[in-house]
């Protein structure tokens, strides 16, 4: 065997954990810190060096790319260990476990596993067996139920429903029972019962317990901060007294407690094990010292942690750049604008820069304003934002208001949400309409459409064409701005409720709700602009391809970010309500702010050379309040002490930089103020009644409507006015035919 030399290969830190002599470790290993690097060099370590046998070692990690990357670093130190060494994600190893084992349970070695779409065709067919139609709700409500109680180790057996939690929960109840039945009769397992049938057995059977146990003398776990209870059982059930468990994470970077992550794992093994030897790796080789200063002082703020704080031989770097702009619109115009100098005038590739945020629905204003400059891009680990299903659906809506004969947008949301009509309807409908030389919009109109087609199908459809074309008279009115008409038409078809079935629900009613407020930026910036033109303007902006393969700016959400890093990134939409996000804020107590910050922390500390935050004012439709900053700007030390309250004042305290932008350096931040940019602004010069400083209370004078008073604002020049003789109206605060009265 080839002599490694482990001294010269780690830092002092990072050979202490290599090196260990106990039998419990667990290394909290910082962002950017070698935790791979060190986790692969105590395994080749133990055989090179203390010769333990490489089949006497276990090793899981959390994905099956990490494991094989681990095996073949290992194997170019030590060669002879390819054959035998065990490293595995928790749900491989469950599975190998229970080829072997899982006759105890009297089921064959050769059981099938059952991926998502497995599980999903099953529960389809339960419910077409029970009169649902698969599209109905109950699938998705079924999938989510059966997945919630697995992560809380209960069978159908284990479950006991009184009172009902939710609609349907004993409903669902009945199609897990189900479910459970036709795997066992197959002989399948799907990906949550690898983990609890494994546990059953080592828990049900000693013997088979003792000797798995005799088969690992060590066992070594990675990202340990993402381990659930269940596979935790599973370790201990592993686990002999003279075993050794070496365990590596991060618990500043656990993000995924909606998955059933637990923290506290991690945080109390010291508490469950006796002489844990805690190693702290603080050296980062990835970011410069600004960026983790910065990251340090924001996660130092978290209380259920091991401190520690990170620093590299990197000393300085370059200032960390904060964006506070006065709306969402100039916030994504600096985000492009910057980019472009960075490629043009630093050197860097496109794709060496990450757009990352807290939540996917915030994408909009950012793809329109790169797509501006022609700037690549891809979102990674999502979709463009007009391809996502739940905008075409609200969009094919939209068409159909200004086109009748759109058969394409008709099909598409003829049954979304739930309307009970089936594939052999639709196709009836869509023959019979072409038979008559008709849309499917204008054949249902007709009255022998009865005659030809389900009557329960026609009536349903004739009661939503009857609301479209409500919709489509109040806005050739032209009395409200069309956004309000188009959003009540949104709700009141029940698409709202249709989406909140689904387990990624409110995310996706967060995107319908951006898309509107998308179009009210849009009438505030062109207020004589018809519906048809809005309509021209989604379709152009999201017609266009992506231009260039490879070199691209990539946008991803901070939970698909982990483990990832960019010499640049914009952590953009750092307002409070956003990031850290409303629920958190409102429902989550406590813990779930920890949370959040720790998303921030991951954020950070994916940038390797610059780093860029950006926040924006104004009004937020999602949110439904005016934007403010994002607490976590000022916890990482990169906040104004004292805001201007005048553009007088900013422009006496702000001095020009070489970009054109007026800044202030702060705390090795620099500050730009939220001036509105001039040049290559979205808006344009329109005709406009002038009046810009609407209140809950003035005097609205309607040219056609008469006297009224603004009840409310909605932000974006959007104001409700109860009229004395029409009651309340949603207008365009700056609309021409509108103007201020006296009290």
């Amino acid at each position: 065997m080839q002599y490694f030399d482990f001294v010269k290969s780690l830092n002092e830190r990072q050979l202490e954990a290599v090196e260990t002599n106990s039998q419990y470790t667990r290394v909290i290993a910082g962002a950017g810190s070698g935790k791979t690097r060190v986790l692969t060099y105590r395994i080749a370590f133990l055989i090179s060096e203390r010769k333990v046998k490489p089949w006497k070692i276990l090793a899981i990690t959390f994905t099956n790319k990490v494991a094989n990357e681990m095996k073949t670093r290992v194997v170019k130190i030590v060669p002879d260990s390819e054959r035998h060494l065990t490293i595995k994600t928790f749900h491989s190893f469950a599975a190998y476990f229970l080829r072997q084992e899982i006759p105890a349970l009297n089921y064959p070695a050769n059981f099938t596993i059952l991926d998502e779409e497995d599980q999903l065709k099953i529960v389809k067919d339960i419910a077409v067996e029970r009169g649902y139609k698969k599209g109905d709700a109950i699938v998705k409500k079924t999938i989510n139920y059966i997945s919630k109680c697995k992560l809380k180790e209960k069978y159908p057996g284990d479950i006991k429903i009184d009172h009902e939690k939710f609609e349907d929960e004993k409903l669902c109840l009945d199609f897990y029972e189900e479910y459970e039945s036709i795997k066992d009769r197959q002989f399948a397992l799907d990906f949550d019962d690898l983990l609890l049938r494994t546990n059953q057995i080592l828990m049900s059977f000693p013997a088979v317990r003792a000797r798995w146990q005799d088969k690992y003398d060590h066992i070594l776990i990675d990202e340990f901060q993402d381990t659930n209870d269940t596979e935790d059982k599973l370790v201990r059930l592993l686990l002999k007294p003279t075993s050794s468990l070496y365990v590596v994470g991060d618990p500043d970077q656990t993000i995924y407690t909606w998955r059933g992550a637990n923290q506290g794992i991690i945080l109390d093994l010291d508490k469950k094990f006796i002489g844990v030897n805690t190693i702290i790796l603080d050296r980062n080789y990835r970011s410069t010292q600004t960026i983790l200063d910065s990251a340090n002082k924001l996660i130092s703020h978290n209380k259920m942690r091991v401190h520690k704080d990170l620093y590299t031989e990197n000393r300085g770097g370059n200032p960390i750049v904060v964006r506070c702009a006065d709306s969402g619109i100039a916030e994504a115009e600096f985000v492009a604008r910057e980019i472009r100098t960075l490629k043009e005038t630093k050197g860097y590739k496109y794709s060496d820069i990450a757009l990352l945020y807290r939540s996917n629905y915030v994408t909009l204003e950012f793809e329109k304003a790169l797509m501006a400059k022609k700037i690549p891009y891809v979102i990674y680990g999502g979709i463009k934002f007009y391809q996502r299903a739940e905008i075409k659906d609200v969009l094919a809506y939209f068409r159909l208001i200004n086109n009748v004969k759109d058969d394409i947008s008709f099909e598409r949301i003829i049954n979304i949400p739930r309307r009970g009509i089936g594939e052999m309807a639709t196709l009836k409908i869509k023959t019979n309409a072409l038979e008559h030389n008709l849309s499917m919009y204008e054949y249902i109109c007709e009255d022998y459409a009865l005659d030809e087609c389900p009557a329960k199908a026609i009536n349903t459809l004739r009661n939503l064409i009857a609301r479209i074309s409500h919709t489509r008279d109040e806005i050739n009115k032209d009395e409200e701005t069309f956004s309000k008409l188009l959003e009540d038409l949104i709700s009141d078809i029940g698409y709202y409720d249709y989406l909140r079935l689904d387990e990624d629900g409110d995310d996706r009613i967060e995107n319908v709700k951006s898309l509107f407020e998308d179009l009210r930026h849009y009438l505030k910036s062109n207020p004589d602009a018809t519906f048809d033109e809005y309509l021209q303007n989604v379709a152009l902006v999201s017609a266009q391809d992506d231009m260039v393969e490879g070199d691209k700016v990539v946008l991803m959400t901070v939970h698909t970010a982990k483990g990832l890093e960019y010499p640049v990134v914009f952590v953009v939409k750092l307002n409070q309500g956003v990031f850290p996000s409303n629920r958190a804020l409102t429902e989550g107590g406590y813990a779930a702010i920890e949370e959040e910050r720790r998303l921030a922390y991951v954020a950070f500390t994916r940038a390797k050379e610059r780093l860029y935050l950006t926040y924006s004012h104004g009004y937020s439709y999602v949110v439904k309040s005016d934007l403010s900053e994002s607490m976590f700007v000022a916890e990482s030390g990169n906040s104004f002490t004292t805001r201007p309250t005048s553009i007088s004042e900013h422009r006496n305290q702000m001095t020009s930089n070489k970009y054109g932008y007026h800044s202030q350096k702060t705390n090795d931040s620099i500050i730009f103020d939220d001036l509105p940019f001039k040049e290559e602004s979205f808006s344009q010069e329109v005709s406009t009644n002038g009046v810009t400083d609407w209140e809950v209370g003035d005097i609205c004078i309607h040219q056609k409507f008469g006297r009224g008073i603004v009840v409310s604002l909605e932000g974006d020049d959007i104001i409700v006015v109860d009229f004395e003789s029409e009651g309340k109206k949603t207008l365009l605060g700056s609309h021409k035919m509108i103007r201020k009265g006296v009290k």
